[in-house]
């Protein structure tokens, strides 16, 4: 279940509209930095990475899901949830993202199990939608808690 294979401690619901793609980078991997996920050095790898190769982690519209390669600061595997208020602009074809999964795969194999049920989730619009439109982490669980 995604629900328990998630720390809720990184998920949550920002309040506050961020402008610059980086600053949502920073944003959400300090999460993952303050419970030992990554190392401080993680933000600027994924936002060095998006410099040299372009947005690729935004999937779908309103959905991205940054990260870079293990060895630039990933300690152990683990994945952030965050919801924005307003569309963070990654400078994608895709357009903007409201809901960023910020990934810390220590490996390419020990995160599929929760991009699996991840999927599951994320493959129905309307949930897609609810956490969109999320305004408390209570929410987020509430939708999570289903896979």
């Amino acid at each position: 279940m995604l629900y328990d294979l998630i720390d809720h401690d990184l998920i949550d619901v920002v309040n506050h509209n961020i402008d610059a793609w980086e600053d949502a980078v920073k944003t959400t991997t300090r999460y993952l930095e303050q419970k030992g996920y990554v190392t401080v050095s993680y933000a600027d790898a994924i936002i060095q990475s998006t410099y040299d190769n372009g947005p690729y982690y935004v999937l779908c519209p309103g959905i991205a899901m940054p990260h870079a390669r293990p060895e630039t600061g990933v300690l152990k595997t683990g994945l952030g949830i965050h919801i924005f208020p307003s569309g963070i602009e990654f400078g994608s074809d895709l357009g903007p993202a409201n809901i960023l999964l910020t990934l810390a795969a220590k490996d390419s194999d020990t995160h599929i199990e929760v991009i699996q049920a991840l999927s599951e989730m994320l493959v129905d619009e309307e949930n897609i939608a609810k956490l969109t439109a999320a305004t408390s982490k209570k929410e987020v669980l509430d939708i999570i808690k289903a896979y």
